[in-house]
């Protein structure tokens, strides 16, 4: 019994220290696209397309990636499978103007694309705050975080309530 508990403690310190490895690689392993002057960090989270009719679109066996272009630049996630995958993956564009540069994301499913290039327009974005993109595709949606490292307001606008003084 003894013997067991040290080997569980062992199994637990040794997994530990795997993970502080791995997520001190993250921080340091994300991948820098592009030139600009503007940093835009973007993780690609999961997503989930259990609702897709793989025998529509000739799939057999589901591996989901997700491609994001900027400028002329590409990254795309590694490919999982299932129709659920988990990729927690985080890629930096260099951008050089808020105001006019997009982003656009491509959902590919086995190889083949599934659904419509989208596009995200990044002048709303708030200085240093996560904020949700959806890839909506057939049967589901993938999942990303955009962020504004040195860019973007401060803080959301005000709502105008003005409408609301004739009550």
């Amino acid at each position: 019994l003894k013997k067991k508990k040290e080997k569980k403690a062992n199994n637990t310190s040794s997994k530990n220290a795997r993970l502080k490895t791995r997520s001190k690689m993250a921080e340091t392993d994300i991948p820098v696209i592009g030139e600009g002057k503007h940093t835009l960090k973007i993780e690609a989270t999961c997503c989930n397309i259990k609702k897709i009719d793989l025998k529509f679109y000739g799939i057999e066996k589901a591996t989901c990636q997700v491609t994001i272009k900027c400028n002329g630049k590409e990254w795309k996630t590694t490919e999982e499978r299932g129709l659920d995958p988990t990729w927690e993956q985080h890629v930096i564009f260099k951008i050089n103007d808020p105001e006019t540069d997009k982003i656009s994301a491509v959902f590919h499913c086995a190889g083949i694309q599934l659904g419509d290039e989208q596009f995200y327009s990044l002048d709303k974005l708030l200085k240093g705050k996560q904020t949700f993109k959806g890839l909506v595709v057939p049967g589901g949606k993938a999942d990303m975080l955009f962020t504004a490292v040195d860019f973007g307001s401060e803080e959301a606008p005000q709502e105008d309530d003005a409408f609301m003084d004739f009550l």
